[in-house]
């Protein structure tokens, strides 16, 4: 049965608050699993399942599923749908307060709206952090971001996402792959984690970014200068950075190291 089916079966509304664009084509959804090399040998999280088409696909591999989704009104479309799979659990809570930490090794895959993607991805790093990668389908302009290593595109955003993760991008996907069909194409992203994350306090260094980027039209002396006044000229050339640079133009590296040489100068006072 199409997904559209489904729907009409229990006569649900899909709702714009909650950013419901549900991916209607297995076509789509075979390609996003091959793209996770996914096996019975797999435990996998889906978060937001909606209306199936995706974790049908996924549930045919025979791996295990942990099934996130918050829309209750689901519940019994889900149910039905799935009565069959022995490995798949279905939970209908929000993912950001479920309790994921005691599953080991899992795998990710999301369409998740653009706006819960940063508490997505903050929880699935600092919560799992042995997990084996992430495929995640958003918003092309969205995915721009998390993949920008430079220029307008280049956020805190980026820096969090590839502090953690290579990023690179898997799959096109067109509005006409959803119900109903959004105005942008989407991108599936895929997140492998680095095996040399910084040693540093990440929360701390995420902070400074967002501080650096505040104003990005300005300089990146003019955006740190509330944080070490007196020597911030200092900080700057010890770290091999021009004080008229803008933030969008500091690579990661240099932010972690602008970061540690702040730290050394603050522990310093």
């Amino acid at each position: 049965m199409k997904t559209s089916d489904w729907l009409k079966k229990y006569n649900i509304q899909l709702k714009k608050s909650l950013g419901q664009n549900f991916l209607s084509t297995s076509e789509y959804a075979k390609k996003i699993v091959k793209k996770g090399s996914v096996t019975e040998e797999d435990t996998v999280i889906e978060i937001g399942p909606g209306a199936g088409t995706l974790t049908e696909e996924i549930a045919k591999t025979g791996a295990k599923l942990y099934a996130f989704e918050i829309d209750e009104r689901l519940k019994p479309l889900l149910l039905e749908r799935f009565k069959e799979y022995q490995n798949v659990e279905i939970q209908f809570i929000d993912f950001l307060k479920a309790n994921i930490s005691e599953i080991q090794k899992p795998k990710y895959i999301a369409n998740i709206p653009y706006y819960i993607t940063s508490p997505i991805l903050e929880k699935i790093f600092f919560e799992t952090p042995d997990f084996q990668l992430a495929l995640l389908m958003v918003q092309k302009e969205y995915g721009e971001r998390m993949m920008a290593k430079s220029g307008k595109n280049y956020s805190p955003l980026s820096i969090f996402v590839q502090f953690f993760c290579k990023v690179e991008k898997v799959l096109n996907v067109p509005p006409h792959a959803f119900i109903p069909n959004p105005k942008v194409d989407s991108v599936v992203l895929k997140l492998t984690p680095k095996e040399d994350i910084p040693d540093i306090n990440k929360k701390g260094f995420f902070k400074f970014v967002h501080v650096a980027f505040s104003q990005r039209r300005k300089t990146i002396r003019n955006n740190l200068k509330g944080l070490i006044k007196d020597r911030l000229d200092e900080l700057l050339e010890k770290s091999d950075i021009d004080p008229k640079t803008r933030p969008e133009n500091i690579s990661i590296e240099k932010f972690i190291i602008l970061y540690n040489n702040y730290m050394k100068l603050k522990n310093d006072y």
